[in-house]
């Protein structure tokens, strides 16, 4: 059967997606014990808050149950959450994530409904509007609510529960000390501070080289000695005072000032920052913190924090379904490329095979090329700050429509562009075009005939559009019976809102020139196709891993230094940049993936158009679904 490789191909695409569906489905419901729930609010603006329901089927009004409801970190999404809502909601709780103002799911804020900060001083982000929901459950043990935010979010939860203490049971910090201004001098709830010893984000605001400086800080000893007539600041500087050095582990009781009993608990597992929610130890460091508190859901055999080893974790089989899922998104535009080609319509896409002009292979020429392709990018990579508002010295500021590390990405891309057209038309000067180099050779060929065609400009458009468009309708169909996006570590990846339209066209274009640049400094090597779908697989791996390797050995010494001497190296602590070390997984994959569709599409056609359009529509797509925005048109 002569379609026989792309049916069985398909068979295992499938085959993988629905396994990934039944991982994400199974471990999410704790296989059928929790119900999820995808819920859409309006704040008192009429903006819309997307929040995720994980309900134990067994709550009820006669049987009430704890409930969380847990903050992601900036520039993330409620997914990223899904870890602590699974191990949680499995042990009898109602677990409540959403995605704050203005990221992913939830609308950009366009009134003040959820902007009173009170005496906190914090925004709530939407905590407004999910408080006045929940208070219509009738299945919640209002005795025993917690709140718990990571990074960012410990910060509009920590507030959130400051302005509602007679409401909230328990507060957890998940990553650095957000406690609120010296002004409060009361915490009539439980609260306990979690904060990795390889915590970057900390550690970039150390005083000295260890996260243990941030558990002697003024503010947060006022809290876990109940001391508030010491002089207190708003600052990170370690407390002056003569209060006792904290314990780590150690349950301390205070009595508020309503009179009640309250407990404080510092903790320090062995994670850092933006990894907390994928790290075992952070989330059994959790676990710990709220069953042995609540008094529901602890583990058997686990009498102390000691005993934390021995917390039973299911969520990374959650995690799994998430990287199935995407590896059969890639799979199934993989086939949908090879399929279109054979196509009557799209056959004509496929044009002779280009002369190859790159360096001799192996030659003296041929490993400067080399290297600077797998150098030059974390060479780069850290250039400039967050966010960024220059580039070469000229004010972008302006340009931007997403939050957080989008500016730094796309900074750091067209700066790797100039460089890369730059020694781009060296190459063709001093070498190319005296070897036969030319507009044809290069991949810029519309036509075997025509000088240029149009009609093959936009049908690479299309192609492009078919292409990624299959991977989207995919993620689409498991999204609406998972009712989730999908994580990998940092990665984040869902369906688009379209109010998003119009950033997706400005990063679309945004992001052509490293796609380009990208395409023409692979032709200094010369690693040409010869249109079989063999040699182009070959291919996509030699490109990938050249393009990739800099950058990922930059991820593993970064990683490296943090996990084992909680070091983090000096190109990324200042600026917050710090950011940008874990920024790299998303890197790895966005652009891995966007480069290998380039590449496999490339090597099919011999020409740069298709595999362009649809490398810039895959990695469009990774920059704007999920991050945070600032604004939704100019």
């Amino acid at each position: 059967m002569k379609n026989k490789p792309m049916i069985i191909a398909l068979i295992v695409v499938l085959a993988v997606f629905a396994l990934s569906l039944l991982l994400i489905i199974g471990t999410s419901t704790s296989w059928g014990k929790v119900e999820v729930t995808d819920l859409a609010l309006a704040t008192g603006d009429g903006d819309k808050i997307h929040v995720l329901l994980y309900k134990p089927k067994e709550a009820n009004k006669d049987n009430p149950v704890p409930l969380a409801i847990i903050a992601h970190g900036g520039s993330d999404m409620l997914e990223q959450a899904s870890g602590y809502a699974i191990e949680l909601s499995r042990r009898g709780y109602a677990v409540l994530t959403y995605d704050y103002q203005g990221q992913a799911g939830s609308d950009v804020a366009t009134g003040t409904a959820e902007g009173n900060s009170g005496r906190s001083g914090y925004g709530k982000r939407g905590l407004n509007t999910i408080w006045n929901a929940v208070h219509e459950f009738n299945f919640v043990d209002w005795d025993h609510v917690i709140t718990m935010g990571h990074s960012g979010g410990g910060m509009h939860t920590n507030g959130f529960a400051t302005d509602h203490q007679d409401e909230i049971f328990m507060q957890v910090n998940l990553g650095m000390n957000m406690y609120g201004p010296a002004t409060i001098e009361d915490h009539n709830y439980n609260f306990v501070n979690i904060l990795g010893d390889s915590d970057e984000s900390a550690l970039a605001r150390a005083v000295g080289d260890t996260n243990w400086s941030h558990f002697q800080v003024e503010q947060l000893k006022r809290i876990f000695f109940n001391e508030y007539t010491k002089k207190a600041d708003d600052s990170y500087a370690v407390a002056k005072e003569n209060l006792p050095e904290l314990i780590l582990n150690k349950v301390y009781t205070v009595t508020g000032s309503d009179g009640k009993q309250y407990t404080r608990t510092a903790y320090m597992p062995d994670s850092c920052h933006a990894y907390y929610l994928v790290d075992n130890d952070a989330v059994r460091t959790v676990i710990y913190g709220i069953t042995s508190q609540v008094g529901l859901g602890l583990d058997a055999g686990v009498k102390s924090y000691d005993d934390y080893e021995k917390i039973s974790l299911v969520y990374r089989l959650h995690d799994l379904g998430y990287a199935l899922e995407l590896l059969a998104m890639i799979g199934l535009m993989g086939i949908v490329a090879i399929a279109l080609t054979k196509t009557s319509f799209f056959k004509s896409m496929e044009l002779k095979p280009t002369k190859n002009v790159g360096f001799k292979k192996m030659s003296p020429l041929w490993w400067v090329a080399l290297a600077l392709i797998v150098i030059l990018p974390p060479a780069l990579y850290t250039t400039g700050k967050l966010p960024q508002d220059t580039f070469l010295g000229i004010k972008v500021s302006g340009l931007w429509l997403l939050d957080g590390n989008c500016s730094a990405w796309l900074c750091w891309q067209w700066l790797l562009s100039i460089v890369y057209i730059a020694l781009f038309l060296v190459y063709h000067f001093f070498y190319g075009k005296k070897n036969g180099g030319d507009f044809r050779s290069y991949g810029f060929a519309t036509s075997d005939t025509k000088a240029f065609d149009i009609t093959y400009i936009l049908k690479a458009l299309l192609y492009g559009v078919i292409v990624i468009g299959s991977g989207y309708l995919l993620m689409a169909f498991a999204s609406h019976y998972t009712q989730q996006g999908l994580h990998i570590a940092t990665f984040m990846l869902r369906t688009l809102d379209a109010n998003r339209t119009a950033i997706f066209l400005v990063y679309f274009l945004m992001s052509v020139p490293y796609f380009l640049s990208s395409s023409l400094m692979a032709k200094t090597l010369g690693i040409n196709g010869d249109g079989t779908t063999r040699t182009a697989f070959k291919n996509v791996g030699i490109m990938s891993a050249i393009a990739l390797a800099g950058l990922f050995i930059l991820w593993v010494v970064f990683v490296v230094c943090l996990s084992r001497f909680n070091y983090i190296l000096p190109m990324f602590k200042v600026n917050r940049l710090y950011i940008l070390g874990v920024g790299i997984i998303p890197i790895l994959i966005g652009i891995g993936v966007g480069n290998a569709i380039n590449v496999f599409i490339t090597q099919k056609t011999n020409s740069i158009w298709p595999g362009l359009f649809s490398a810039v529509l895959w990695g469009t797509w990774t920059i704007t679904a999920c991050t945070a925005v600032l604004k939704y048109f100019y």
